[in-house]
């Protein structure tokens, strides 16, 4: 992934952090991508817990110039009125449902946020190391409302051209031919598979130049009738703007086609 994939893809990957119960940690549209640092008071969307995720400065490879060293912020704000000195807002007060947002503290709501992305680590090639710089002071009261906030410092390894990752270990057996693709399916821009064969002992370098396609969904299996002289091969498409149609796709890469 490119400094822009990677930033969508933290973005994705907050939005979707739940509490032990299911519910989600931040509301809708209350994760963003932010063009500086935590907000000032005066720029805090209305709705908290918010995450906004901002990119920062990138260095180069010098042995690989495609690889790119590239540093993400990260920042949590939540606001637990009821204290004033502000120790709810930090700790969190007593909450009525430990499966909801409401009452949790900075450090609580950090914490399930650092956990998802930890799980980023080896992304798709992208290497990524956690770093938290540590709660902030709480602000002033903002119409009787206490704020805190806490940064993540994110370094990651990326690409400096987009990437699009490919399905992998493509296998057969019988009539089912299957492969692995959570790598795919994770990333925010998925949007499904396409598996199809070539006439020839060529694989195709991209979907339109299948001889006909057998299966497009988001299964990771397809059945198929096995025919020799033909090259099987499994894409998956990617759609960055969610608009339905594919903007993109992977390129064939060892393990994503099988020849017979």
């Amino acid at each position: 992934m490119n400094a822009g994939q990677l930033a969508q893809q933290l973005k994705h990957e907050l939005a979707t952090i739940t509490w032990p119960g299911g519910s989600v940690v931040f509301g809708p549209r209350s994760v963003f991508v932010y063009a500086g640092a935590v907000p000032s008071d005066e720029e805090m969307p209305p709705a908290f817990p918010f995450a906004a995720v901002s990119i920062g400065s990138s260095t180069s490879d010098d042995a690989q110039p495609d690889l790119i060293t590239q540093t993400f912020s990260v920042g949590i704000c939540v606001e637990v009125a009821g204290d004033p000195l502000g120790e709810f807002a930090v700790i969190g007060s007593s909450r009525a449902n430990l499966g909801k947002s409401a009452g949790a503290g900075v450090t609580e709501v950090t914490e399930r946020a650092r956990a998802a992305i930890n799980r980023l680590t080896i992304f798709d090639g992208a290497s990524i190391v956690v770093s938290g710089t540590g709660t902030t002071a709480v602000s002033s009261p903002i119409r009787g409302r206490h704020v805190a906030a806490e940064e993540l410092s994110v370094q990651a390894l990326c690409s400096a051209a987009p990437y699009y990752a490919a399905p992998q270990q493509i296998r057969r057996s019988g009539n089912i031919v299957s492969w692995i693709g959570p790598h795919c399916s994770n990333r925010f821009d998925f949007l499904r598979y396409r598996f199809g064969y070539v006439t020839g002992t060529v694989p195709a370098t991209s979907p339109a130049g299948l001889t006909s396609v057998i299966y497009t969904g988001t299964a990771r299996e397809a059945a198929a009738t096995i025919v020799p002289g033909r090259v099987y091969q499994v894409f998956a498409d990617y759609d960055p703007r969610g608009t339905g149609s594919p903007a993109a796709s992977s390129e064939p890469l060892v393990g994503s086609y099988i020849t017979t």
